[in-house]
């Protein structure tokens, strides 16, 4: 448990990190995936987005 909690909250906190820097540069309404536009709400691009940034950190942590 104390290796999943060493894993997981410094990933979080890099996943909101990442997170910010990322939607500061870039409009959610304006992405395309593969030239068709996503059709979502902002708020579920967000959350897409910070899971997408956090899984790929803990992926990080979890590797290292």
């Amino acid at each position: 448990m104390k290796r999943l909690i060493w894993i997981l909250w410094p990933s979080f906190v890099v996943g909101g990190v990442a997170e910010a820097v990322f939607f500061t540069l870039f409009d959610p309404t304006e992405l395309s995936i593969l030239g068709h536009p996503v059709e979502l709400g902002r708020t579920a691009i967000y959350s897409l987005g910070f899971f997408l940034f956090w899984g790929f950190a803990a992926a990080s942590s979890a590797f290292t």
